[in-house]
């Protein structure tokens, strides 16, 4: 009733919630950004950070930066300790806690860094900021407990449970806001009420009692492998569409002119030629009879060769006076055909994203299933999943991607055992293994679309 509730999808619900614990910051309010995920978290602090750079409060220019999970992190950033250090030790004799926050005053060339926090200051070597520190922007529920704000945004990228709602919602002492990613016909209000009335404890016994019956249990936001077919099918065609239409209309002009120009030539040739046939015409009438011949052999055996020659010459000429008249035309319609699609950009786009979105959740759940199932299937092709670190939610996103393309093309099993998964040749791995379990599956053209959209080269 007091319009804290938003329903979207879900890129529309990250950039909302962002936008609000911005408004909220901006105003000098305190602001929890909450999200029941770490994937979802990592996603919105992404977000928070790009926000603060465009606004000017983070400086990317200067060579002060080091890297930590997927993030590259500058002098200013929120970071959050990730575990607990007894050997660091901040200036006032306070060790390092786990999901305690700090705002960098220093990074050096190493990769350590120097922050401060409620504790103090103190100084984390580049070993620890690479393994335990994250940007500190968004959270978990779990991350948010016993925290007290102004305002408390929530952001769920599909339904969640009582007690990723619970905390979240709670914490705001002004204001706390959900921002829901819906699907279909549902509302916000829907997914916030499915959310109040689930139970993570319950889900043990659902998951028993599905495989007692044999059946599969429900996932919100799981698509079944004809429409996850049917939707890559047209995001290809829609992206294949818009290519072809963009590349028409920056080479037709170019390919017009050039057959204008070879028009001209061939349209001169043509002249020329005709020219040349009715001038030895000309000269067999003048010379080639008795008492001429002798004088004017040379003439008449030249006249004699081109009118040998020339008639196939000036078919030849007609015919590519034909060809690039039409190659003109062809070019026009073309062009017509290409701004027809560019007009219609906005709508292709439009369905572009609305699959996207559709896409995005499926491969979430998806990731979810293989996080917690581990198949064959997957890990038959990247091994089972790492400890948690960069590595595990590399080999999750993977593994989500991977499980994404077996349901949609049929593929029973993924491709053949990967060496030990290390963190070194993890994206190298997980790229190679992406790419191989897409390649049977799609022409050339359309591989290489749906690999560079994941930003893998092959």
């Amino acid at each position: 009733q007091h319009g804290r509730l938003h329903g979207g999808t879900v890129t529309q619900m990250e950039r909302q919630a962002v936008a609000r614990w911005w408004e909220l910051r901006s105003g000098g309010n305190a602001a929890l950004l909450m999200t029941p995920t770490n994937e979802a978290a990592e996603r919105l602090n992404a977000r928070c950070q790009h926000t603060r750079i465009r606004h000017g409060e983070l400086d990317t220019s200067g060579p002060s930066s080091t890297t930590v999970g997927v993030h590259r992190i500058f002098v200013g950033d929120e970071i959050a300790t990730r575990r607990n250090d007894r050997r660091l030790v901040t200036d006032r004799g306070v060790t390092v806690k786990n999901r305690a926050v700090w705002t960098i005053d220093q990074i050096r060339p190493d990769g350590s860094l120097t922050a401060t926090g409620k504790s103090g200051t103190v100084m984390l070597p580049c070993e620890y900021v690479a393994e335990h520190v994250d940007l500190a922007y968004a959270r978990t529920g779990m991350g948010g407990q016993g925290r007290t704000v102004k305002g408390g945004v929530l952001f769920a990228d599909r339904a969640t449970d009582l007690r990723n709602l619970y905390v979240p919602m709670t914490r705001g002492t002004e204001t706390n806001e959900a921002f829901l990613a819906t699907v279909g016909e549902e509302t916000a209000l829907d997914v916030f009420v499915r959310s109040m009335t689930t139970d993570w404890i319950d889900q043990p016994a659902h998951t028993r009692r599905h495989e007692l019956n044999n059946t599969k249990p429900h996932w919100p936001g799981l698509l079944d492998n004809s429409q996850l077919r049917q939707l890559f099918e047209r995001r290809f065609e829609i992206i294949e569409t818009l290519d072809h239409a963009d590349t028409a209309r920056r080479r037709a002009p170019l390919e017009r002119h050039d057959a204008r120009t070879i028009l001209a030539k061939a349209e001169q040739r043509l002249i020329d030629e005709t020219a040349a046939l009715q001038h030895a015409e000309t000269v067999l009438a003048r010379y080639d009879r008795p008492m001429h011949r002798r004088k004017h052999q040379s003439e008449i055996g030249n006249a004699r060769h081109l009118i040998r020659i020339l008639p196939g010459n000036l078919k030849h000429t007609a015919a590519e006076v034909d060809t690039q008249t039409r190659r003109i035309a062809d070019t026009r319609a073309t062009e017509a055909t290409a701004a027809t699609v560019v007009a219609r950009r906005p709508q292709l786009e439009q369905e572009l994203g609305a699959i996207e979105d559709q896409l995005t959740i499926d491969r979430r759940v998806r990731t979810s299933i293989t996080r917690l199932d581990q198949p064959d299937a997957i890990t038959n092709a990247l091994g089972h999943r790492p400890a948690p670190g960069p590595s595990a939610r590399t080999w999750d996103d993977t593994a989500g991607r991977l499980a994404q393309h077996q349901a949609a093309f049929n593929i029973a099993q993924g491709i053949g055992a990967l060496p030990r998964w290390d963190r070194d040749s993890a994206y190298k791995r997980s790229h190679q293994a992406l790419a191989e379990t897409i390649a049977p599956t799609r022409p050339a053209r359309a591989r290489r679309i749906e690999i560079e959209q994941v930003g893998i080269e092959l």
